[in-house]
C-alpha cells in the first residue's frame, strides 16, 4: 500500500448537487501497511502481496500495450491510482507504507506525469531498468513508503529513503517485508519452495485484521504471467487469470470482490481514472462563444474567492451551494492559481447548453462540464477528470 496523499484519488466532491475536483487526504494508517514478498529459485519467480487499507472498493484493470508503453495489469482501489502491477515483460511491483524518513531528492530528478509507479512498470522490463528509472525520475512517496520490484529472473530490489537519500537494496533470493514481517521472516527462514500454495499460506499468516486491514491478496507468476487473486483474504477462495489473455480482451477492469462473476461477462470498459492520460482525449476546439468562456472564468474566480452570487445559479443548485461556499473556495485554492480555460466540447442536453472545458490551475488540470439553462443560469457543473501537474502536490492548508 502506497501512501495516498500524493496520489490523485479522482474522488469527486459535490458543489451541492454538482461536482468539484478534490483529492482524498490520507487517513490514519498502521505503522506498516501491506506485506509483499518474492519466492524464487532457479526455475520460478513468484510475487506475493497483501493489500491493506481502509477502502473496501478494490479494482483490477488492464491496459494493453501502445506505441510507447508495455501492456500492464494494475491493482488498487476505485481512485484508479495503481498500488501494484505486472507487465508483459514479467516485472512486478507493490508498496509498503508507514515509514517516516527524511527525504531530500536529488535536484536533477525529473517529475513524471501521473503515477510514477505506472510510468515505471509500463516502460521497464528488468529490475536494473526500474532502478535506473527511479534514479532519473522523482517519486515523493519514498519519504513514507518503500517499493518492492521483481523481474522474471528472480532478481528484486527494495527502493526507499535512508539518511535523506534514495536507498536501493538489490537481491536475487526470496525476500519480503511489511506488516507481517515477523511471520514472514519465520517462513522465509525455512526456505519454502516457490509455489502458489506455499506463498498463499504465508499471505494468510501475514493478513492484517480490522477495518484498515487486508482487502485482497494477489500472486503474480513472473515467468508465465499467471495471476492468482484472493478477493476475500479471510477465505481460501481464489481466481486465476492470465495476463496475456486479459490484455487480448482490450482495456477493461474488474471489481475484485465480484471478480469470478464478472469474468463470465463482457469486458467492462475502463473508467476514466484508469486510463492513461485521459485528458489527452479532449483536444481544443475553436470557441465560437467566447462570451460564455468569460462567464465561466468569472464563475471560477468568484467561487475561488468565496464570492458566488445566487443569480448565477438555478434555484435548485443554489439551495445546495449557498452553505458550501467556503469549502468550494478552499478546494479551488488548493489547485493553485487559475491559469487558463480551453473549450473541448459543446453540445445540448434537452433545454440545457453544455460546455466542456479543460481548466488549467497552477497545480492541476481539470476537465469540467458546465450546463446552462434557458435563463442562462448554471444548472449543473461536474468534474469529469483531473490530473496533478508533474511534480505538483495538492495544497491542503
Amino acid at each position: 500500500m502506497k501512501a495516498f496523499h500524493h496520489a490523485p484519488s479522482l474522488l469527486l466532491k459535490h458543489w451541492g448537487t454538482c461536482v468539484v475536483v478534490a483529492w482524498m487526504l490520507a487517513a490514519p494508517f498502521q505503522a506498516s501497511a501491506c506485506t509483499i514478498f518474492v519466492l524464487t529459485d532457479a526455475n520460478r519467480a513468484l510475487f506475493f502481496n497483501n493489500e491493506d487499507w481502509f477502502n473496501p472498493t478494490t479494482r483490477l484493470w488492464f491496459v494493453p500495450a501502445g506505441k510507447d508503453h508495455l501492456g500492464c495489469a494494475y491493482l488498487g482501489f476505485d481512485n484508479g491510482w495503481a498500488q501494484g502491477g505486472l507487465n508483459t515483460a514479467g516485472l512486478a511491483f507493490d508498496w509498503v507504507s508507514g515509514f517516516e524518513e527524511k527525504y531530500e531528492p536529488e535536484p536533477n530528478l525529473q517529475p513524471v506525469r501521473g503515477n510514477p509507479s505506472e510510468r515505471m512498470i509500463e516502460s521497464c522490463t528488468t529490475v536494473e531498468e526500474a532502478v535506473a528509472f527511479y534514479r532519473r525520475f522523482s517519486e515523493p512517496d519514498f519519504a513514507r513508503s518503500r517499493i518492492l520490484i521483481a523481474d522474471r529472473t528472480g532478481a528484486s530490489v527494495v527502493i526507499g529513503a535512508r539518511n535523506g537519500k534514495l536507498h536501493v537494496a538489490s537481491l536475487r533470493q526470496s525476500r519480503g517485508f511489511g506488516y507481517g514481517r515477523n511471520a514472514l521472516e519465520r517462513e522465509l527462514a525455512k526456505s519454502p519452495e516457490p509455489t502458489v500454495a506455499n506463498g498463499a499460506a504465508i499471505l494468510r499468516a501475514c493478513r492484517q485484521p480490522g477495518e484498515g486491514g487486508t482487502k485482497y491478496s494477489n500472486v503474480f507468476d513472473l515467468k508465465t504471467g499467471e495471476m492468482v487473486l484472493f478477493p476475500f483474504p479471510d477465505r481460501s477462495e481464489s481466481v486465476t487469470l492470465n495476463l496475456a489473455v486479459e490484455l487480448a480482451k482490450g482495456p477493461h477492469f474488474y471489481d475484485i470482490a465480484h471478480l469470478r462473476g464478472q469474468l463470465a461477462e463482457a469486458p467492462r470498459s475502463l473508467l476514466n481514472n484508469m486510463k492513461r492520460f485521459y485528458l489527452d482525449e479532449f483536444p481544443a476546439l475553436a470557441d465560437q462563444e467566447p462570451a460564455v468562456a468569460e462567464r465561466v472564468r468569472a464563475l471560477i474566480l468568484d467561487s475561488a474567492n468565496g464570492a458566488m452570487r445566487s443569480e448565477d445559479y438555478a434555484p435548485t443548485l443554489w439551495s445546495a451551494l449557498a452553505s458550501e461556499q467556503k469549502k468550494v473556495a478552499a478546494e479551488l485554492k488548493g489547485l493553485g492559481d487559475f491559469v487558463s480555460l480551453t473549450l473541448v466540447g459543446r453540445f445540448d442536453e434537452g433545454s440545457h447548453r453544455v460546455y466542456r472545458y479543460r481548466m488549467e490551475f497552477g497545480r492541476a488540470i481539470v476537465l469540467q462540464r458546465f450546463a446552462f439553462n434557458e435563463r442562462n443560469q448554471v444548472a449543473s457543473v461536474q468534474s469529469e477528470a483531473n490530473e496533478l501537474k508533474p511534480g505538483a502536490s495538492l495544497k491542503t492548508d
